[in-house]
C-alpha cells in the first residue's frame, strides 16, 4: 500500500482508526507499536494525504478534522512492547498498593512498592516522551492546515 496515493491512504488511516477506537473503548493505553496496522511512520503519511485529499474536496468538517487530530495525536501512545510492559507494571503495583490496606510504612517492604521506587524515574521519563511525541504530533497536523493556506 503506497500512503501517498489517496485510495491506498484512506485504507491506512481507516484500518488504523478501527484499532485506535478499539483500545480507546478497552482503555488500553499505551499501546505496543507491534498492534499497529502498518508502520508508524506509514500511517504519518497517510494521514497526511487523507486530511490533504479531504480539505482539497471540501470534506474536511471541523468535527472531521478535529477526530483525525485526536487520532494522529494517538499514534504517541503507541509505544516499544518494552516501554508498554514497564508502565503497565507499573500501574498496576501502584494499584496493588493502594489496595493494600496496610498502614504506609508496612507497605515499604513489599514487592510493589520496590517495583515502584525502582521504576518511577524511568516511567516518568517515558510518559514525558509520550507526552513530547503527542506535542510533536499535534504541531505537524495542525501545520498541514497552514501548508494549504499557503498554497
Amino acid at each position: 500500500m503506497d500512503p501517498q496515493t489517496p485510495r491506498d491512504a484512506q485504507a491506512i488511516v481507516a484500518a488504523y482508526l478501527r484499532l485506535v477506537e478499539a483500545h480507546a473503548a478497552r482503555d488500553a493505553y499505551p499501546c505496543s507499536l507491534d498492534e499497529l496496522p502498518h508502520p508508524k511512520d506509514t500511517i504519518r503519511a497517510a494521514f497526511k494525504t487523507s486530511a490533504t485529499a479531504l480539505a482539497a474536496s471540501g470534506k474536511l468538517t471541523p468535527e472531521m478534522r478535529d477526530y483525525l487530530e485526536i487520532a494522529y495525536v494517538s499514534l504517541a501512545d503507541y509505544v516499544s512492547p518494552e516501554c508498554v510492559t514497564l508502565l503497565r507494571e507499573y500501574v498496576r503495583s501502584g494499584e496493588e498498593l493502594a489496595a493494600d490496606g496496610r498502614l504506609p510504612r508496612e507497605k515499604v517492604a513489599t514487592d510493589p512498592w520496590r517495583r515502584i521506587s525502582e521504576q518511577s524515574r524511568l516511567a516518568g521519563e517515558i510518559a514525558r516522551a509520550i507526552s513530547d511525541d503527542a506535542t510533536g504530533l499535534r504541531a505537524e497536523f495542525r501545520s498541514w492546515e497552514s501548508d494549504r493556506a499557503a498554497v
